[in-house]
């Protein structure tokens, strides 16, 4: 599919295969088997994320356009939505949230470096960088994520397609293996809700965290 699939004009389109409810049955077809292939990945990095509340740590979240989108959401789902009354809180931050802070980077140190130079600033030890980005290869958030490896910190790269270049620098990886970008960011936003429940469960099932 391309990322124009659902946008063609539905009053204009011919009978027959191109009606838009077998384009619907397509796209459902096409989502199913793209979240099955994604499973183990995603698994992974529930247990990373854990491991980040377990140790009091903290997990900077970045992206650009729709994925900032989604480090947004995804931040406040990780620090209220994990939440169970007694158990430490996971510590989440987007860098693409303050937009302050974004420009003056961007015009001070050019906008490839508006998520590596507060993350520099105020990542500690055990913290983890999470990046969103459906080409792997945005230069702010590659740039970020070659910071984080420098600095020692674990490196957690939600993509799409082949990858781009974080695939090379994430120590975990969730590839959703499709080059439609609205496809893809849709996966990321079930992938997400489905971390943050997990991670409640988790909070309010074990012991470990009373």
């Amino acid at each position: 599919m391309t990322q124009n699939f659902l946008a063609t004009d539905t009053s204009t389109c011919p009978s027959g295969d191109d009606r838009p409810q077998d384009r619907w049955s397509e796209y459902l077809a096409t989502a199913g088997p793209l979240l099955d292939a994604m499973g183990d990945q995603v698994r992974g990095l529930v247990a990373e994320l854990d491991e980040v509340r377990r140790g009091g740590a903290t997990v900077f979240l970045a992206g650009n356009g729709g994925s900032a989108s989604a480090a947004s959401h995804l931040t406040q789902d990780l620090l209220k939505g994990t939440y169970a009354e007694g158990a430490p809180p996971l510590r989440a931050l987007s860098l693409a949230d303050n937009l302050s802070m974004l420009t003056a980077y961007a015009n001070d140190c050019g906008y490839d470096r508006v998520f590596a130079e507060p993350l520099r600033l105020l990542a500690r030890p055990g913290d983890r960088l999470l990046v969103i980005s459906c080409s792997g290869s945005s230069p702010n958030v590659v740039a970020a994520a070659r910071w984080a490896r420098e600095a020692g910190l674990r490196v957690l790269a939600v993509t799409a397609g082949t990858g781009g270049t974080l695939r090379e620098l994430a120590d975990l990886e969730v590839n959703t293996p499709t080059k439609d970008v609205g496809m893809a960011e849709a996966m990321h936003s079930m992938i997400f809700h489905f971390v943050t429940q997990s991670l409640r469960d988790s909070a309010a099932d074990h012991p470990a965290y009373r």
